[in-house]
């Protein structure tokens, strides 16, 4: 009986099951049955593995330059810079000057200004109003009051080791009137040794009397 079973078991067509079937968009079910073609498309020209070469790869020295090299360097004028026109330079400083000053003789203002200074010749002149204090022979009157005050100064380089200057100094005031005129010459003979030499020559008026008085003067200097 055990054969004859074994002999039905054997002789039996076998039995397949049949495949489920899936319900839906047919595009879908074909993306679903491909794996490949859930990958999403690179369109990227450098490899994945580039930023990691590219950390790892050796560092380039940059070119050592001399300065010598290099091109020269192209001037460039800023907002008030000086400038030079026709080989006259504008001066860094004004040539006009305000003062008021005291001493033990005189208190007053005084305006100045360089009408020449750049250059072997100079020019200034100065004037002012003050009150004298008391007499001072050789620089003004010789009675306290209101006065006025002007100056000139002259001078002019002769060379480069020669200068002349000339200076003259007048006061008025109460009647009065008091000028001196002196005339300088500074020589630079040898180095550190210079030759001074100066004249001057005052007058005052003293109501209409007058007197007048000179003196002049010699020196060789040396600097240390």
């Amino acid at each position: 009986m055990l054969g004859a079973i074994g002999l039905a078991l054997l002789g039996a067509p076998l039995i397949t099951l049949p495949t489920p079937a899936f319900g839906g968009d047919p595009i879908l079910i074909a993306i679903a049955s491909d794996p490949v073609q859930l990958r999403l498309h690179c369109f990227s020209t450098r490899c994945g593995d580039e930023e990691w070469k590219a950390a790892m790869a050796p560092t380039r020295r940059a070119p050592v330059i001399d300065p010598a090299d290099l091109p020269p360097l192209r001037k460039v004028a800023l907002p008030g810079q000086q400038r030079v026109i026709g080989g006259v330079s504008a001066p860094a400083t004004s040539r006009e000057s305000h003062a008021l000053y005291s001493n033990d003789y005189r208190v007053g203002t005084r305006y100045g200004v360089q009408a020449l200074r750049d250059g072997p010749t100079q020019i200034g002149l100065s004037f002012g109003a003050g009150y004298r204090l008391a007499p001072l022979a050789d620089d003004g009157i010789n009675r306290p009051g209101a006065v006025f005050r002007g100056e000139l100064n002259l001078g002019q380089r002769i060379s480069d080791r020669a200068r002349w200057t000339q200076r003259v100094q007048v006061e008025s005031g109460r009647g009065d009137t008091f000028v001196k005129q002196s005339v300088r010459l500074d020589v630079d003979v040898w180095q550190n040794w210079k030759l001074e030499t100066d004249f001057a020559i005052r007058h005052d008026s003293r109501g209409g009397g007058g007197s007048e008085s000179a003196e002049s003067s010699i020196e060789l200097i040396r600097r240390f």
